[in-house]
């Protein structure tokens, strides 16, 4: 760890070392990110000029100086931003920013300046300024990753079509499968703009598929489910609601002749449990909600879908901040990269539902959790849906709906902390199956189901 004081002289040459030595500032901010940035902690301002990707200078701006954009906060936000596991919601700019922005509260980051600027470099300005942390640590860059875990190499993984009528329209939908034929249906759903391939490591866990026939799908438009042929679907634009996405979901289950299935999701997956136990309530044995808000305001936004800006840098690192610092980093690296697989537009449209359409803030008592049995389990490191969050959403049910919040995890608890939430999930389907005595926690903890927090 630096001895150096967080924004001295001798700490900003220390910090340029780092970001022009980064293999992934070289790779991505080559020839491109020339934008000036401000920097302000607390009272303190700084202007960081930077040429084909690299530091340049760093100073005091004067009055005949000019940037494109700049990130403000109080010091105590920097100090734990650039601490080497901080806390929930201060691990990254924008995480940091949508608690202001979004949310009002006091003690997070502000960015001021051109907002277009700012996603038109999104990628290397966000590793710009995670290198701070690096710097003030004194340690590697973690772009060389860890290595993935040993994994089968025959996965008992099948996959197919099936044929699904949506408003008289037929739909090729994708899914994977494993388990017994005739084990209690797991309908998984997958994020915003995603697929459904953030569910492998649930479908090969082999103690999860003695029990469960765990089927994740890709919803149309997504993965491998193509738009259908029967529409001219580039002529219109894309924005997903409530009301389309539950009778998706349920469409799926009866053609797939699911009975009694237990369905989870997560983000968009996870909000929909709401619309499903409001409409659907005895379509499902369970529903197990991750990330849940009542309201998921602030990501409906134009910078997603927009012919200036790079969508497949924006989408998909717009990830980053959502998951857990400490998490595995090949787990997180191949989280985001699940989402540079994403077509254009898609997760603008799906954030229409998440963000626009889907609101149970004044009518979540509708909702009847003693017919349909509700689970919420939302991440520490989810500053979209905290575990506040869930905890409201679950009050607002009232019975039959319960919140548990996850340790060291954040947005994409199944791709980001495959190990983790895997034993976090298990107790839940215990429950679930009326095999299980004791109550489940209200908080889950790493300690508590035998995984190391930052493995």
């Amino acid at each position: 760890m630096t001895t150096e004081t967080l924004a001295s002289e001798e700490w900003w040459n220390e910090y340029r070392t780092v970001v022009n030595a980064d293999p992934e500032m070289k790779l991505h901010g080559r020839d491109a990110f020339d934008d000036d940035f401000l920097i302000g902690i607390g009272e303190e301002h700084f202007l960081v000029e930077m040429q084909s990707g690299e530091v340049q200078d760093v100073r005091t701006p004067g009055l005949d100086d000019a940037w494109s954009f700049g990130v403000v906060g109080p010091r105590e936000a920097w100090e734990e931003f650039v601490s080497e596991v901080p806390q929930p919601h201060h691990n990254e700019v924008f995480a940091s920013f949508y608690r202001t922005a979004v949310k009002g509260e006091e003690g997070y980051f502000d960015l001021v300046g051109n907002h277009k600027a700012i996603f038109q470099n999104f990628r290397p300005f966000q590793r710009a300024l995670d290198l701070m942390r690096t710097a003030h640590n004194g340690e590697e860059p973690r772009t060389e990753g860890t290595n993935r875990p040993a994994e089968a190499t025959d996965e008992p993984i099948d996959g197919q079509y099936v044929t699904v009528d949506l408003e008289g329209v037929d739909h090729r939908i994708y899914y994977e499968a494993a388990g017994p034929e005739d084990g209690i249906p797991l309908l998984c759903q997958h994020t915003a703009g995603c697929n459904n391939q953030q569910w492998r490591h649930v479908l090969n866990d082999d103690e999860i598929t003695e029990q469960f026939r765990v089927i994740a799908y890709d919803l149309p438009r997504h993965g491998k489910s193509v738009p259908p042929s029967g529409e001219s679907w580039w002529t219109e634009q894309y924005d997903l609601t409530g009301e389309r996405f539950a009778e998706t979901i349920v469409s799926i289950a009866d053609a797939l002749d699911l009975e009694d299935p237990v369905f989870i999701g997560s983000s968009m997956g996870g909000t929909i449990t709401l619309e499903l136990g409001d409409w659907y309530p005895e379509r499902f044995r369970a529903l197990i909600g991750l990330e849940v808000g009542l309201f998921t305001p602030g990501f409906y936004i134009q910078w997603l879908d927009h012919p200036h800006v790079n969508a497949n840098d924006v989408n998909s690192h717009a990830t980053w901040g959502l998951m857990a610092p400490h998490g595995p980093e090949w787990a997180r690296r191949e989280t985001l990269y699940l989402y540079e697989q994403g077509a254009n537009g898609v997760l603008k449209g799906d954030l229409h539902y998440y963000s626009a359409d889907h609101d149970y803030s004044d009518s979540a008592d509708d909702i009847d959790a003693e017919q349909v049995r509700m689970y919420l389990l939302n991440g520490e490191y989810d500053y979209l849906t905290n575990p506040d969050d869930a905890r409201e959403a679950a009050d607002a049910i009232g019975e039959g709906a319960t919140a548990h919040e996850m340790k060291a995890t954040g947005h994409f608890p199944m791709s980001e902390r495959p190990e983790l939430f895997r034993a976090y999930l298990k107790p839940v389907l215990e429950d679930i199956r009326g095999v299980r005595d004791d109550p489940l926690p209200d908080v889950l903890a790493p300690e508590d189901v035998g995984v190391e927090a930052n493995k």
